[in-house]
């Protein structure tokens, strides 16, 4: 069932929330914008509908305009998305994640889905109890549905892990998505340049529909051979790989694992590779196949002389690209090159390349 938007705590945080002194302030704002707006807010009942979540989609484009100029910075699809937590009128409410795990799923692709890194702040855990019953029709309706039981699970995830309230909350818009919680790429080069790559996924599955294989491939620019595959004793779930497609330096494949992991459910997948050589150009591009909230890589190049260089650029999946020397620590122990790269909150496609250049003995 619908539910209160940010619209609605704004107003009452300005204690602008009765209907008439929302037309002075619309009126206010309709003229800094267009004239002709002015007289053109929403009736009392339409007021309401817009405040309490009713409203389908968002408003008429020359109300969204006068919104934004009474709200200068904060845009129209923000102040129209469930009031996940705060004070309405004086009264506490409770976050709503029933409600943003049902529009998830009934639209994975919508715009509340994706990490806002920049709110994601370093504050306690959560503590506030999820109210069950307050989700729109999805399968079934009320306590016991999938979008209640969905929430019931990401709320208990956030106790386990100690994850922040904004965290919480942006899990919650991901429903509908895979998402990895963990993903940890380690790459192990010998003195010949011969690799083993192992990757780690911690998943929880934010769907409804239980799920038992991931599609992955692996690229390299030399390689020794048909490139070796297998599961990584690590997993929690028997994992076989299916090849789906193989050239002489890249396989597409799956990872089929049983039980499958249901919804609400967190499991970890892993698997190595080997046979990938590196000869002359040291580099490694990782890219994060699903939402990501930690990833984290390290090369270990052994039987080095000296590490002379190491960079690392992000692709961002808007087509920016940016350094992320910060997140970077190359060091150098007992002959051994050791290289650590670690990202927040990526969306899919995000992607980090490593460069790294090394002498070695007699060379």
């Amino acid at each position: 069932m619908p539910g209160p938007i940010v619209l609605k705590k704004m107003l009452s945080d300005r204690h602008w929330q009765s209907h008439r002194t929302f037309c002075l302030q619309y009126d206010k704002a309709a003229r800094t914008v267009d004239r002709n707006f002015v007289g053109s807010y929403p009736s009392r009942p339409q007021l309401h509908r817009w405040l309490n979540g009713e409203l389908k989609g968002l408003p008429h484009p020359h109300n969204c305009q006068v919104l934004e100029a009474m709200f200068p910075g904060v845009r129209i699809t923000e102040m129209f998305e469930p009031l996940v937590a705060g004070s309405v009128n004086g009264e506490t409410t409770e976050p709503d994640l029933g409600a943003l795990v049902a529009a998830g799923l009934n639209a994975p692709a919508s715009h509340l889905g994706g990490w806002r890194s920049d709110q994601l702040s370093p504050a306690g855990p959560r503590s506030a109890p999820f109210v069950p019953g307050q989700t729109e029709k999805l399968g079934e309706q009320g306590p016991g549905g999938p979008a209640d039981q969905l929430a019931r699970a990401v709320l208990l995830l956030g106790k386990r892990l100690r994850l922040t309230d904004a965290e919480v909350t942006e899990l919650a818009k991901l429903a509908g998505h895979l998402v990895d919680l963990e993903l940890d790429c380690s790459i192990d080069i010998d003195s010949n340049g011969e690799s083993e790559v192992t990757y780690r996924f911690q998943l929880v599955n934010l769907t409804d529909k239980p799920v038992k294989r991931m599609s992955r491939e692996q690229w390299f620019e030399n390689t020794d051979g048909r490139l070796q595959i297998e599961p990584h004793p690590s997993s929690d779930r028997n994992v076989q790989i299916q090849r789906v497609h193989d050239t002489a330096n890249m396989s597409k494949f799956a990872c089929v694992f049983s039980p499958a992991v249901e919804p609400g459910e967190v499991a970890t997948i892993a698997y190595t590779t080997r046979g990938g050589r590196f000869l002359h150009d040291h580099y490694w591009r990782q890219s994060a196949p699903r939402y990501t909230r930690h990833m984290t890589l390290s090369i270990r190049h052994r039987s080095t002389d000296l590490l002379l260089n190491c960079t690392a650029i992000v692709d961002d999946n808007d087509g920016t690209q940016h350094s992320a020397i910060d997140d970077l620590v190359c060091t150098y122990e007992d002959g051994d090159a050791l290289i650590t790269l670690t990202r927040d909150y990526l969306q899919p496609n995000d992607a980090v390349t490593i460069r790294w250049e090394v002498t070695r003995e007699g060379a």
